[in-house]
């Protein structure tokens, strides 16, 4: 795995639940961004939504985000739909609606 820093950006009220917008460096075809309690004030991600903000070329054109408990699972892919191998710029913000 490579290394993923998340950074928070802004976090807006809505309701109960909040919006949690984090920037992140991609590393690899496959990254964790693991959230906590103590560090991130999350305890529940209900959603995540990820774009590409910078990189985007052949060997870097989708990204795709899950997450189990706290975990956010990114994985990236090539245009012909094979594991990305190429990270050089690549950036990506997440939108997450956590509590």
């Amino acid at each position: 795995m490579g290394a993923i820093t998340p950074t928070i950006v802004s976090q807006t009220p809505l309701a109960a639940k909040r919006i949690l917008i984090l920037t992140a460096t991609i590393a690899s075809a496959s990254d964790q961004i693991t959230l906590s309690l103590a560090t991130h004030g999350v305890r529940t991600i209900y959603g995540v939504w990820p774009v590409i903000e910078a990189g985007m070329d052949e060997d870097f054109q989708t990204i795709q985000a899950s997450f189990s408990d706290l975990v956010i699972t990114l994985t990236s892919k090539e245009g012909d739909g094979t594991a990305a191998d190429e990270f050089t710029g690549t950036t990506v913000r997440l939108l997450c609606i956590v509590d």
